[in-house]
């Protein structure tokens, strides 16, 4: 297994569990078989560039930290349902201000509470991983509080965000449905 760099008998990790090849049933020799390289042309084709891939240090210019910082938003929302549900939720409330026509005043409103819940979507996602990290999956009631605590920021700027949107929207609505 040296040519995939996998520990004989284990795979590497998928979010967050080491899975034992034993267990599985599937023998080392068939995944090694199995691994081809990736074709010549298909390695020239990309855009990025090979060395961002699995890079662990600072990034050297700022067109890579804008990759990095972009592949985290891609994880998210690939990932991660509740990450899917805030962004869904951002463009509710963007065609809604749009048809609405809410005030210059109420869009940086509406647009700092959306970007703080995303972000603190994100924080929470980042931290949830590095606790189970440094846990290694096993149970520790030090890494439920991190977890739960960054959920409750998440939970706290989402009900400010909501409480937002009803200041902005309900008014509006109101008076629409009074027409």
């Amino acid at each position: 297994m040296k040519s995939l760099g996998v520990p004989k008998g284990k795979v590497a990790q998928h979010r967050s569990r080491t899975v034992d090849l034993m267990e599985t049933g599937v023998s080392p020799e068939s995944l090694e078989s199995a691994y081809t390289e990736p074709s010549a042309a298909a390695q020239v084709s990309t855009i990025v560039p090979q060395a961002w891939h699995r890079k662990t240090g600072p990034a050297i210019t700022m067109i890579e930290s804008f990759y990095h910082a972009f592949h985290g938003i891609w994880i998210g929302l690939k990932e991660e349902r509740n990450v899917r549900i805030h962004f869904s939720l951002v463009l509710v409330v963007t065609v809604l201000g749009l048809w609405l026509k809410v005030s210059t005043q109420d869009w940086i409103s509406l647009i700092v509470a959306m970007s703080i819940v995303v972000s603190a979507e994100f924080v929470n996602t980042s931290l949830e991983h590095l606790v189970d990290i440094s846990s290694n999956n096993e149970y520790h009631e030090s890494a439920r509080y991190a977890k739960d605590t960054a959920a409750a920021a998440v939970l706290i700027a989402s009900v400010a965000a909501a409480a937002i949107g009803m200041i902005v929207f309900v008014p509006k609505l109101l008076a629409l449905l009074a027409h």
